[in-house]
């Protein structure tokens, strides 16, 4: 099974809702009363759960991350579907830095070696909005209790893990040009959520997984909105609507003849 074969034989099982919109498909994981994605935890096609918790728990305990185990179950299932590609992963907005250690453990742990993980954030909270009336709840600065230096201490555990200070227009600058297995954007904002869409959709390798963070959340409507500005313009990408506020894309691969 090459890909969110979890999610699928969830949808063959009857266990998820379909619909239909704009001639895409849309799937609602469900989930239960804890927030953790239901499963039976028997299904072959899962991941071995005690390793998922040894990876997740040290970050939600150190609590270096806002996301729960919900969604780090959906970064989890992301890792696990293109560690394969031994292509570099990212993140754009780490905050503390949590999500961006569970990725690097999590590529780490799934395929047997790090692979190469870059990590953006500005270390001082968001930047000037550029479009307040998508971002009404979002302030600049907002998010600014970390810092670069404790960040890098925190990741240097891991040889692979670069990263970039700044506002992500300006550090990606530094980026070689390079394909992507998977990106992980959690920016809370319109613009900078569509500028992070344009650059990695395009970088980002057939089977690979863009997972965004904040998608449909009441305090972040810009995410949303960039999302929604950014697919009509797109034709390749598989999109599975979370109940977890996320939203994942699998680019397809290119049809054969």
């Amino acid at each position: 099974m090459k890909y969110w074969d979890y999610f699928r034989g969830r949808v063959r099982l009857g266990a998820a809702r379909k619909k239909r919109d704009g001639g895409r498909d849309w799937v609602d994981e469900p989930t239960v009363g804890n927030g953790f994605p239901s499963f039976s935890g028997t299904d072959p096609a899962l991941p071995n759960n005690a390793l998922f918790y040894q990876v997740a728990k040290p970050v939600v305990e150190a609590r270096r991350t806002l996301l729960k185990y919900d969604r780090l179950y959906v970064l989890w299932q992301a890792a696990r579907n293109v560690h394969r590609m031994q292509l570099a992963a990212v993140e754009v907005g780490s905050y503390r830095g949590g999500s961006a250690y569970f990725l690097a453990s999590a590529l780490r742990a799934l395929a047997g070696a790090e692979l190469p993980v870059h990590v953006f954030d500005t270390f001082e909270g968001h930047p000037p909005k550029t479009h307040p009336e998508f971002d009404p709840v979002h302030k600049p600065g907002m998010f600014s209790e970390t810092s670069y230096e404790d960040v890098k201490k925190y990741l240097s555990a891991f040889t692979r893990v670069e990263i970039h200070k700044g506002e992500f227009s300006c550090s990606v600058q530094s980026l070689p040009n390079m394909r992507f297995g998977l990106a992980h954007i959690d920016v809370d904002l319109y613009r900078s959520t569509l500028d992070c869409l344009e650059y990695f959709g395009a970088r980002l390798a057939p089977g690979g997984v863009i997972v965004v963070d904040d998608y449909g959340a009441e305090k972040c409507p810009g995410v949303q909105k960039a999302v929604s500005e950014y697919l009509p313009r797109e034709d390749r990408f598989q999109v599975w609507h979370m109940r977890t506020e996320q939203v994942v894309l699998v680019k397809a691969y290119p049809a054969k003849g």
